[in-house]
C-alpha cells in the first residue's frame, strides 16, 4: 500500500481562505507549516490566514501568540491551566542570538531573526520589550512575528506547490551564472 497515494486526497484539501470567517477556538484540527526547504516549522490550532497581521509594518508579519512557559507543579495542588483560544509552537527554527536593528522612516526595530533550522530562512522574529514598556528589556517571549511568504502548508509541500512569485525571490540553479 502506498500510503502517499492513498494520503494524497486527505491533504489535497484546500487551506481557509483569509476571506472565510475563522473563529480563533480551539479546534481538533492541527495546522502545520514547512519552510521553503520542506522543513517542518510550525504547529498551530489556528490558520496562518485567520491570525491578525502588523497593520504599522511593512512586512504584513502574522501575529502568532506563543504559549506562555509550562510552571512547575507545587506538591499538593493540581497545576492550574486557563483555556486558551489559541495554541502554536515554533518547531526547528534557531533564533539568532544577537538581535538586528530594522530601520525605516518610521523609526527603528530591534528584532530577533527565527530562522529555518535547516537552512537558515528568515522566517519570523520577535521584537525587544523596550519598544513596547520601558521597565522591560529582553526578547519578548510571548508572540512571534512570522514573515508571509516564508512558509507552505503540508498539503502544498505533498503536492509539490511552488511558492507564491512575489513571495520571496528564489533563483533556480540554471539561472546562477558563474
Amino acid at each position: 500500500m502506498d500510503i502517499t497515494a492513498s494520503s494524497r486526497a486527505y491533504f489535497a484539501m484546500p487551506s481557509p481562505t483569509p476571506e472565510e470567517k475563522i473563529s480563533l477556538a480551539a479546534s481538533s484540527t492541527v495546522y502545520t507549516y514547512h519552510c521553503l526547504c520542506t522543513h517542518l516549522l510550525l504547529a498551530t490550532s489556528t490558520p496562518l490566514a485567520a491570525l491578525p497581521a502588523r497593520q504599522n509594518s511593512r512586512d504584513n508579519a502574522h501575529v502568532m501568540p506563543l504559549p506562555p512557559p509550562p510552571s512547575a507543579p507545587v506538591k499538593g495542588r493540581p497545576v492550574q491551566t486557563t483555556p486558551n483560544d489559541h495554541y502554536g509552537l515554533l518547531l526547528s527554527t534557531r533564533l539568532d542570538a544577537r538581535p538586528e536593528m530594522v530601520t525605516s522612516d518610521e523609526g527603528f526595530e530591534k528584532r530577533y531573526l527565527q530562522r529555518c533550522g535547516r537552512c537558515g530562512l528568515v522566517v519570523g522574529y520577535q521584537l525587544d520589550w523596550q519598544q513596547f514598556t520601558s521597565d522591560r528589556a529582553g526578547r519578548r517571549e510571548d508572540v512571534v512575528y512570522l514573515l508571509p511568504g516564508g512558509f507552505m502548508t503540508t498539503s502544498e509541500m505533498i503536492m509539490g506547490k511552488a511558492p507564491s512569485e512575489g513571495a520571496i525571490g528564489i533563483v533556480s540553479v540554471a539561472e546562477v551564472k558563474v
